[in-house]
């Protein structure tokens, strides 16, 4: 849990208190569903791709209700990979870096799209935004961030080649990252 992205969500709804109450027990309740989500899976080795998605869905609630219409947001998860097996926090850095790097920098906001798939015995994970996009396309790429090169060691540590994470322009503009590991069900 980012202690930044913590104390900006409190104080945001310590305003919001006095003057949209119901906004604030919105954000309360995703803040609650984030904290849950986040802090039962520091406990675990590995986790599902439902509650990953819960996660991040609680994230972006947050993130929603902090930045406006600024920030619209959609999760697809196909039911038969609701239970696929994944390591935990996988997903959550990237959905961070979709916000913190390409939508909240930017005046308009945008989209980001969390969307699950499976093919020839792999999971691939997408987050895309509309955001910035990538600074530069070849340093971005290989992943300088703290989050993607995490993210990276963490894939190759536990699948080898076998798994990857790839950082691409989206179309007409924004991100998308890539995660592409085996398939694994419990």
């Amino acid at each position: 849990i980012e202690p930044h992205m913590l104390f900006n969500t409190l104080a945001n709804l310590q305003g919001l208190i006095a003057i949209d109450p119901q906004q604030a027990s919105a954000m309360l309740d995703h803040l609650i569903q984030y904290l849950r989500a986040t802090l039962s899976a520091t406990r675990a080795e590995s986790t599902t791709l439902a509650q990953e998605f819960a996660a991040a869905e609680a994230y972006l609630g947050l993130m929603a209700v902090r930045m406006g219409p600024r920030l619209a947001y959609r999760c697809v998860l196909p039911a038969d990979l609701r239970g696929a097996r994944l390591p935990v926090m996988l997903l959550q850095p990237l959905v961070e870096n979709a916000i913190i790097h390409g939508l909240e920098p930017k005046i308009e906001g945008g989209t980001v799209t969390v969307e699950a798939s499976a093919r020839a015995g792999l999971l691939e994970i997408c987050v895309s935004d509309t955001g910035l996009g990538l600074p530069d396309t070849q340093a971005a790429a290989k992943g300088t961030g703290v989050g993607v090169s995490t993210t990276r060691e963490r894939l190759q540590a536990l699948y080898g080649p076998r798994a990857a994470l790839t950082l691409v322009p989206a179309q007409p503009h924004g991100v998308q990252a890539r995660l592409t590991l085996p398939l694994e069900t419990a």
